[in-house]
């Protein structure tokens, strides 16, 4: 698969672009008392999801009421039934009922020696000798209804400024291929995290289609994808939801960016700042946005 960035935006297609924003809008709090309209001040920037705001104690109402949009929204997917590997794995054929009850015990015995978790169900049986990784890749695909991905021609490293790598590392999503500049495709190692694959969908503003992909590839391509140049990253801690919401206002107030987004992942927040406006549709080059990865209520770990 090739991958590619989108080039940055030429002087006419900025030139769209600004003009793309209603040079009469009116400020985004609702409850703004100035009744300013963007024609009658001198505040261009920053704005945030797309939106203006007239004051700095109204950019931080807009970005408070996303926050709460945030918390209020449910992780996506996480109800969905999906059958269970080990049942799925027999069901095919690909094992017998007697190799999952003894993969099973042996599993749990390892967990209790380790006094922790073992190595989930499909890498133990593949550890075994019971199943080949391109078969419990295949019945991953199966139960997660995603295609299997082949990477040996990806080049991850190309879209570096898609995901940071801390959600790489800890979630396992890898961005594998730019299509058509509308459409990227992200492999997973075993679990589609649809949460933050939403998520993508929102800050980056491209469809996202997610797929498995061969553990042993996936190692390889993050790898490279991990060593690439990446948008700057910082790291923002917050006692509450409300406190979140002021730091981040302020961060916006200072960055005065052209244009920032926000989303909720699990328990960690993205925030992503546009230098300028973003293009219609690709990804921007590294130098052209910043990340800020936060939290709310508790310490900022990154995966071990």
């Amino acid at each position: 698969m090739n991958a590619s960035v989108r080039p940055a935006a030429g002087p006419d297609q900025e030139k769209a672009l600004h003009a793309g924003r209603r040079v009469i809008s009116t400020c985004a709090n609702p409850r703004c008392a100035t009744g300013w309209i963007r024609l009658w001040r001198s505040r261009r920037v920053p704005a945030f999801e797309g939106r203006w705001a007239c004051s700095a104690g109204c950019m931080e109402q807009v970005v408070a009421a996303a926050v709460r949009r945030e918390l209020e929204g449910r992780d996506a997917g996480a109800h969905l039934h999906r059958v269970p590997l080990g049942l799925l794995l027999v069901e095919q054929g690909r094992i017998s009922p007697e190799q999952l009850r003894q993969a099973l015990a042996e599993q749990r015995d390892a967990a209790r020696r380790q006094d922790g978790a073992a190595l989930p169900l499909g890498q133990w049986l593949v550890r075994s000798g019971v199943l080949s990784e391109t078969a419990l890749t295949r019945a991953l695909g199966a139960q997660w209804s995603a295609p299997v991905f082949a990477l040996g021609d990806s080049r991850p490293e190309e879209l570096a400024s898609a995901l940071p790598a801390f959600f790489s590392e800890t979630l396992g999503a890898l961005p594998v291929r730019l299509a058509g500049d509308s459409m990227l495709y992200v492999a997973w190692p075993g679990r589609i995290d649809r949460t933050l694959a939403y998520a993508l969908e929102g800050i980056c503003g491209l469809r996202v289609s997610s797929g498995i992909a061969r553990d042993s590839e996936l190692r390889v391509a993050q790898t490279r994808y991990l060593a690439a140049k990446a948008p700057r990253t910082r790291l923002l801690e917050a006692a509450s939801a409300s406190v979140l919401a002021r730091a981040l206002a302020r961060l916006i107030e200072t960055e005065k960016p052209a244009e920032a987004r926000l989303r909720r992942i699990h328990r960690w927040w993205w925030l992503r700042l546009w230098r300028r406006l973003p293009a219609p549709s690709g990804l921007p080059l590294p130098g052209e946005v910043e990340d800020v990865l936060c939290t709310e209520g508790h310490e900022f770990r990154r995966p071990d």
